[in-house]
């Protein structure tokens, strides 16, 4: 077991091996080679941004203003809760070529009165009159634009669960920053206005993202102008009056879910739907209504001493512990750091985590999924074996939990196996990832831990209601449009979403929290940190920015989870840095790699640390995008 921070001699004797050591693996289920010293990787660069600590709270986020509404809050005397919603709205506001208010928000809360982690899923529903055969018969797909693909907006939902459940204090308070950027403006970033520029096409075709996204006279944003969305204002000062009104008899909850009320009941619901029936979508005001962010036990398994919890299968989340699982039967540390040993099995340990993944993993109120087989100690051995260190896997074949699970004994739905074609995709990352996704983590003062993933309502895509400022979110791209698939579009069905916020324990104690954006590449990001920070802890202890700035690789051997599902088997992005010797092995081993500039895979990996040596907080952000870190 890796104890962070406890490193014997002999610890420091196999971290010296990345320059030069021959790698080996110590595990009877999946025999290595010996990786010769020129195919071992380069040292670890020095971090390009300074240690965050504090002994107070840990933030880190997806923009400088939503760090900044994060902080405050605490300062204001909130908890981990009331930081989290605040940034999530203040987020959706000015973050919007990545999340906007519209979208959804999956969530994962560790409140230290509770002592254990609750898993929120605000990720909305297809409407009820959603049918496979009425979409095939009109000819219309799940491209992600327009409202084709849309879902009932669910972060709100969610964030509002949590204030209203965890929180102290009101959606006034918490909302105070998102309603003064939306009412008096605030700065647009670079890659914001990037993004109006790359999606003009989409915003021409509808009236209210025009007004939204352009000037009055119809010419672009630049970076660094103000831009204002009062339609949305109007739309977050119409709940704080429902809030008022509701809490001066009932108090604090009762406001906030008549804030909510009027969002999913009220007249905002009413506007929205309206719209959306002007515009030939089949929603109902019950669709709105009926709504609810799932509260629900995540999913964990334990890695080398420390327990990791996920959202369950709703979500990609579990892909992470199933590729832990079966890492766990390998000596990563032996292999040194970004060897190409190192890579390939990781690499390979994603490969049949992500054909499970694309097999087993659907809404459960739908289908009963393999989970207790699909975490099983024992089929993640079984799995390991499969692995060649000598040869990449080109199958796309999915393992068959079945057996080791106590309740499924069935399964009547599409699993991937040896068939699957091999593709030769040749943009860099899947086209969906363009849109992306934020991330949040908070740690307060009393240990309270707050992890959040939201995305959708984006500029790219999200048609806005009129004047309700909100951008339709279009998740629904991640259905199939196949009654073979588990993941299938069904009526108020969930689609398995991306989005995987994650909480690291270490001997029964909150250790960590970390996410990032980047549709199907989120759980390869957050492997690549975790591994970083557990098996390597020499060699970035105190700055947990260098564990999240080191080199990464990517696998694209999976059916992406965006329509239309496209498919990169084999292939691989690697980043420059790692060396030209590892990537040179790779290739031998028949990995079909693409080499990309260093800080370019998809992903910002933003995380917060309880560190167990000294109690303070450490948080870091992720240099390949402007996240964002602070302390205090």
């Amino acid at each position: 077991m890796r104890k962070l921070f406890e490193l014997p001699v002999t610890y420091f004797l196999a971290a010296a091996c990345f320059s030069g050591c021959t790698a080996t693996t110590v595990t009877d289920q999946a025999p290595a080679m010996a990786t010769p010293a020129s195919s071992t990787a380069m040292l670890p660069q020095s971090p390009l941004r300074p240690p965050v600590i504090g002994r107070n709270a840990g933030i880190s986020a997806g923009h400088p203003l939503t760090t900044a509404a994060a902080v405050e809050i605490l300062q204001d005397g909130g908890n981990a809760f009331d930081a989290g919603v605040a940034a999530l709205l203040v987020g959706g506001v000015v973050e919007q070529d990545l999340y906007g208010i519209g979208g959804e928000a999956l969530i994962l809360v560790y409140p230290v009165a509770e002592g254990e982690v609750t898993s929120v899923t605000g990720q909305g529903w297809a409407p009820a009159a959603a049918r496979i055969d009425d979409y095939l018969r009109d000819g219309r797909d799940l491209q992600g634009q327009g409202l084709d693909p849309s879902v009932v907006p669910g972060a709100l939902h969610g964030a509002l669960t949590v204030l209203e459940r965890w929180g102290t204090m009101t959606f006034e308070q918490v909302a105070k920053r998102a309603i003064e950027y939306a009412e008096q403006g605030f700065a647009l970033r670079p890659r914001t206005a990037d993004a109006i520029r790359r999606d003009i096409d989409f915003i021409n075709q509808w009236p209210f993202n025009r007004v939204m996204w352009l000037k009055p006279d119809g010419s672009f944003y630049e970076a660094g102008d103000t831009i204002r969305f009062p339609d949305m204002a109007r739309t977050f000062r119409r709940m704080v009056q429902a809030e008022r009104e509701a809490s001066r008899n009932g108090g604090r909850v009762s406001g906030i879910i008549a804030a909510r009320d009027r969002f999913y009941k009220g007249d905002i619901a009413e506007e929205m739907v309206a719209f959306l029936k002007e515009n030939g979508a089949p929603y109902a005001i019950e669709d709105f209504a009926e709504f609810y962010a799932r509260i629900e036990e995540p999913v964990s398994t334990t890695y080398r001493g420390y327990e990791i919890y996920k959202q369950p299968f709703n979500s990609q989340g579990p892909t992470l512990l199933q590729a832990l699982n079966i890492l766990e039967n390998f000596d990563l540390q032996a292999m040194g750091h970004n060897s190409a040993d190192y890579l390939h099995v990781v690499i390979e340990a994603l490969k049949l985590a992500y054909a499970d993944r694309d097999s087993y993993y659907a809404d459960q109120d739908f289908v009963e999924v393999p989970a207790a087989g699909l975490l099983s100690k024992e089929y993640a051995k079984q799995r390991a074996a499969e692995i060649d260190m000598r040869r990449s896997q080109r199958a796309f074949v999915a393992g068959d939990p079945l057996p080791f699970d106590p309740d499924v004994d069935e399964w009547s739905y599409w699993v991937a196996g040896e068939g699957e074609p091999v593709a030769d995709l040749a943009s860099v990352d899947f086209p969906g990832s363009l849109k992306d996704t934020s991330h949040i983590a908070i740690i307060d003062e009393d240990g309270n831990v707050f992890d959040s993933t939201p995305s959708g309502g984006w500029i790219g895509g999200a048609v806005v209601l009129g004047t309700t400022g909100i951008g339709m979110s279009v998740r629904g791209e991640q259905f199939w449009l196949d009654k073979n698939r588990a993941a299938q579009l069904r009526p108020w069905s969930r689609p398995r979403y991306t989005l995987t916020p994650s909480i690291v324990f270490h001997d029964g104690q909150p250790f960590m929290a970390v996410g990032t954006p980047g549709g199907d590449n989120q759980e390869q990001t957050i492997l690549q940190t975790l591994l970083n920070v557990i098996e390597f802890p020499a060699d970035w202890y105190p700055n947990l920015h260098s564990a999240i700035e080191w080199p990464r690789v990517q696998t694209l051997h999976f059916y992406a989870s965006f329509w239309p599902h496209d498919a990169g088997f084999n292939r691989i992005n690697i980043e420059s840095n790692v060396g030209a010797p590892v990537i040179e092995d790779l290739e031998r081993r028949g990995h079909e790699v693409r080499v990309v500039p260093p800080f370019r895979i998809s992903g910002c990996s933003t995380a917060v640390m309880l560190d167990p040596r000294t109690g303070s907080r450490i948080a870091a952000a992720d240099p390949r995008r402007d996240c964002y870190a602070a302390a205090y």
